[in-house]
This record gives structure tokens, C-alpha cells and sequence, in this order.
């Protein structure tokens, strides 16, 4: 790509990580999570290249206070009932998927004492935030780079 193709009206992420390898690998160390790939942004223009952005950026995830604020950008932990949640969810189905009734009544409601309302209200929040992947069977997996930091003390 020229520096002509990366004018005004382009995104940065398509100019530095500017083939479809590099762009693989930054969904792959941010998940696409904005608060990481806002972090990649101002790596990338301090240190200008790409690939150093990259390991920079995965090498800072094994760091506890980075994956700490992270976790805290997501909002998972904001509210004590959003993070039993999340929790139980993690607990309950270990990395595996569920359809969403499994996850509303099998794990958060257990954590809200049985309150299908707030269960309810829980999950919708959790699934604002992005905490979920969706296979393509419609089932859902709590999304792993997430899962991974807050298992790590996050």
C-alpha cells in the first residue's frame, strides 16, 4: 500500500498493518476489543512499526496490572452482580458454549438467587459488553482473551 492509498479518509490500522497478516494478528492480540486496539493506536505512533506494536502489545497482556486495566476498561467488574455473573458463567460452562436460555437460567440465575428478571438483565448487560463470542450455531463461548486475563488475576 503507498503512503497516497493512506490519506485522508483511512483508517490507521488499514495503513500500518497494511496486509491481511498483520491485520490476522492484530484481531489476534486484541480480539478486536477497543480499548486494546485504541492501545495499539498510540504504540503504533510512538513506535511506528507494526510488528513491534504487535509483540509489545501481546507482551503487556502477561503483565498483571496491564490485563488488570483491561479487564476494568470492559466494565465486566463494574457491578457486583455483572461479575458474579460473569463468574458463575465461567465456572459453569469451563470454556464451553451454551445457548443463551442455558446461560440465563443453568448460571446467572443461580448467582441472583433465583431472580430471572435481574438473570436476565445481567446476561443483556454481559452481552453488551462483548463478553460473549457467538459460534456459528448460535451458541455462545465467554470470549477467551477476556476469560484468559481475568483467570490470570485480572
Amino acid at each position: 500500500m503507498t503512503d497516497t492509498a493512506c490519506g485522508a479518509g483511512h483508517s490507521w490500522a488499514r495503513c500500518s498493518f497494511n496486509t491481511e497478516e498483520r491485520l490476522e494478528r492484530l484481531y489476534a492480540v486484541t480480539s478486536g476489543w477497543p480499548w486494546l486496539v485504541d492501545r495499539a493506536h498510540r504504540l503504533h505512533a510512538g513506535l511506528g512499526d507494526a510488528d513491534r506494536v504487535l509483540s509489545k502489545l501481546a507482551g503487556m497482556l502477561t503483565d498483571l496490572s496491564e490485563a488488570r486495566a483491561f479487564v476494568g476498561a470492559t466494565g465486566v467488574q463494574s457491578d457486583a452482580a455483572l461479575a458474579a455473573g460473569y463468574r458463575a458463567l465461567d465456572k459453569q460452562f469451563q470454556g464451553s458454549t451454551a445457548d443463551t436460555e442455558d446461560v440465563v437460567t443453568a448460571a446467572i440465575a443461580y448467582e441472583t438467587s433465583g431472580d430471572e428478571e435481574e438473570a436476565r438483565w445481567v446476561f443483556a448487560c454481559l452481552d453488551a459488553m462483548q463478553v460473549f463470542d457467538r459460534e456459528e450455531d448460535g451458541r455462545l463461548r465467554l470470549e477467551p482473551l477476556l476469560q484468559k486475563c481475568l483467570s490470570t488475576g485480572g
